[in-house]
C-alpha cells in the first residue's frame, strides 16, 4: 500500500557488463537506468535533501556548479582545518604527459605511469605532515591505474603498501592483461601502513579526509572514456572532506567532444580560484614565513622536502646528547623515533652498569 524509494539518481547508475546496453552508449537499451531514475524523469513527485555535511565549501562548489545547484553547506564544514603543508586545500595539478599506450585502442584498461608516480610522492609528503594512513585515499576511474599506483608505491615507499578492496581486486583479475602475480603489490584491509587506492565505481558512499585523484586520460585526441559521464564525475568530486588534489591534462578534458560540457565549467572554477597549477605548492609547517616551495618534478619532493619540512637542519638535541641528523621534520617533534635510530658512537656510561658499558 505504501512504497518509499530512497536514492540519488545523479550518482553512479547500476552496473551493466555490456557497454552497448548502457544509456551512455546511445543505443537506446538503457538497462542501467533504475526504476528510481525513470520515475524522477517522468515527473513523479519527489523530495531532495539539500544540506551536505561532508565537504568543505570550496569542494562543494564543484558539484554545486555541475549537479546540485541548490546544495547548502552545514556550518561545521566551514570550520575544517586547512591541509597541513600545502598552500591550498583544492588543486588541479595540470600536466601534458600522455597516458600509457596513448592511441592504442586495444588496451583493456587505461593507466598513466607519470600520474601514478606523482600520486605516490604527494601521498608520501602528506604522511610526512603527520596524517594517518587512513586519512588519505587515492581515487582513479580505471582499475589498471590502481595496479600501476600500487607498483609505484611498493617501489618508492618501502614501508607503505596500497590497500585495494575485494571488489576492485575482482575487477582487476577480470582484465585480460592482469594475472595473479600482478596482485602481489596490493594488501588486504587491516594493515595500518596501507593507503586505500580505489576506483570511482567501488568508492561510492565512502569518504576520506584527503583525496588524491589520478584522472589518467591524457592524449591528443580528447578521448576521456569514463570521465565523460556526469554521474561518475559527480562521485569522483564528492568524496573528499578537507582537501582534494586532481592530477590530469586539462587540454585533453577540454578537447573531448562528449565530455567538455562536464569539464569546462569545473576547470573554470579551478582557474578562477587560481587553483590550476603545474607545480605542487608546499609550505613548511615549522617555518611558514619562508613562503611557498613549488615541487615540479618527482625529485623535487625528495630534494626540497626530504623529511616533510624545509631544508634547514633540525639540530635538536636527542636524549643521548647527539644532534638530530635530519632536515626539518614536522613529525616526531619529541624525537623519540629519531633517538632510537641514532647511530652515532656514544661515550656515555649507563648508570649502574657493573661492566662500565
Amino acid at each position: 500500500k505504501h512504497l518509499i524509494l530512497i536514492r540519488d539518481h545523479l550518482q553512479l547508475r547500476p552496473k551493466v557488463e555490456s557497454y552497448s546496453l548502457t544509456k551512455v552508449s546511445g543505443n537506446g537499451y538503457d538497462l542501467d537506468v533504475s526504476l528510481f531514475e525513470r520515475l524522477i524523469q517522468s515527473g513523479f513527485k519527489s523530495a531532495m535533501l539539500n544540506v551536505q555535511h561532508r565537504m568543505r565549501p570550496c569542494i562543494a562548489d564543484l558539484i554545486r556548479r555541475q549537479t546540485y545547484p541548490t546544495l547548502e553547506d552545514d556550518p561545521r564544514v566551514s570550520k575544517y582545518p586547512a591541509v597541513k603543508g600545502v598552500a591550498s586545500n583544492m588543486l588541479f595539478l595540470d600536466h601534458s604527459v600522455y597516458e600509457d599506450g596513448a592511441g592504442n585502442y586495444e588496451i583493456t584498461t587505461k593507466s598513466n605511469s607519470y600520474e601514478a608516480s606523482l600520486c605516490v610522492e604527494i601521498v608520501r609528503y602528506l604522511l610526512l605532515q603527520g596524517y594517518r594512513h587512513s586519512q588519505v585515499t587515492i581515487l582513479t576511474p580505471y582499475v589498471g591505474q590502481i595496479l600501476t599506483i600500487s607498483r609505484e608505491m611498493k617501489r618508492r615507499m618501502k614501508d607503505v603498501s596500497a590497500y585495494v578492496s575485494d571488489l576492485d581486486q575482482e575487477t582487476l583479475l577480470r582484465q585480460e592483461d592482469v594475472n595473479d602475480p600482478d596482485m602481489s603489490t596490493v594488501v588486504q584491509a587491516g594493515d595500518e601502513n596501507s593507503i586505500r587506492c580505489a576506483s570511482i565505481d567501488n568508492f561510492q558512499g565512502e569518504e576520506s579526509d584527503i583525496v588524491v585523484i589520478s584522472l589518467v586520460r591524457s592524449n591528443a585526441q580528447g578521448s576521456i572514456g569514463f570521465l565523460k559521464e556526469e554521474q561518475r564525475v559527480n562521485v569522483l568530486l564528492s568524496r573528499a572532506k578537507h582537501g582534494m588534489y586532481l592530477l590530469g591534462n586539462s587540454k585533453t578534458l577540454r578537447l573531448s567532444q562528449k565530455g567538455k560540457h562536464v569539464w569546462n565549467p569545473l576547470i573554470e572554477i579551478f582557474e578562477n580560484a587560481g587553483n590550476i597549477v603545474e607545480s605542487f605548492p608546499t609550505v613548511c609547517q615549522l617555518h611558514p614565513n619562508d613562503g611557498i616551495t613549488y615541487c615540479t618534478t618527482l625529485q623535487d619532493f625528495r630534494i626540497q622536502r626530504p623529511n616533510g619540512g624545509c631544508c634547514r637542519p633540525c639540530n635538536a638535541r636527542l636524549s643521548c646528547g647527539h644532534a638530530c641528523p635530519l632536515m626539518c621534520h614536522p613529525t616526531d617533534r619529541s624525537h623519540i623515533v629519531t633517538h632510537k635510530q641514532c647511530t652515532q658512537p656514544c661515550r656515555r656510561i649507563p648508570l649502574k652498569c657493573p661492566h662500565n658499558h
